[in-house]
């Protein structure tokens, strides 16, 4: 229970932690022969965390039922690293159909040739047992030509289910995986 209350507790910090990381200067875009050739990539999907708590309307302390997934990307074409952290809210005992919303992450900028350019991810998440995540970024390569990729994952987690009569918890700890952007 201890692990559970700590990773609650760090959720909401998680943009803040990835935020502080310094922008990078992208040397290699200079050595590409084109925008596209640099921008052809890979998301790494990093520390992801997953955990459904879901507490009996009888419970002295009862609080909506929720699921949380929080994990990091690198963009492996830039090197810019963001941080994304979902959540789906039960409302009146029904769950939302979240499927087609994307959720958006820290959004990052990354400096090329003196000139700082906006990345700007999303997320996607099934919020059903198919564990389908997808990750959208959208950035500059090269001050002129705007980038749109998306990468979908299957993710294979590992899970652990405790209740009790006030409560249950599962929860999910998901490999590191790298996983291919196509162009949007």
């Amino acid at each position: 229970m201890h692990r559970i209350r700590h990773l609650l507790l760090a959720l909401p910090f998680a943009h803040s932690v990835v935020q502080a990381r310094p922008n990078r200067e992208l040397s290699f875009l200079k050595e590409a022969q084109s925008c596209t050739e640099a921008s052809t990539t890979t998301f790494s999907l990093k520390g992801a965390i997953y955990i459904r708590v879901e507490t009996s309307p009888y419970a002295i302390d009862a609080f909506p039922n929720s699921t949380q997934l929080a994990f990091e990307v690198v963009n492996n074409a830039n090197g810019v690293s963001t941080g994304c952290s979902l959540q789906n809210v039960e409302h009146n005992n029904v769950w939302p159909d979240l499927s087609n919303y994307w959720f958006k992450c820290l959004d990052r900028s990354y400096e090329v040739d003196g000139s700082e350019y906006p990345i700007n991810t999303g997320a996607n998440f099934l919020w059903d047992d198919s564990w389908k995540l997808r990750v959208n970024q959208t950035w500059n390569c090269d001050g002129q030509t705007t980038v749109r990729q998306v990468a979908t994952a299957t993710l294979t987690p590992t899970c652990t289910e405790t209740s009790s009569p006030q409560q249950y918890i599962k929860n999910c700890d998901i490999p590191d995986d790298e996983v291919p952007a196509v162009n949007q």
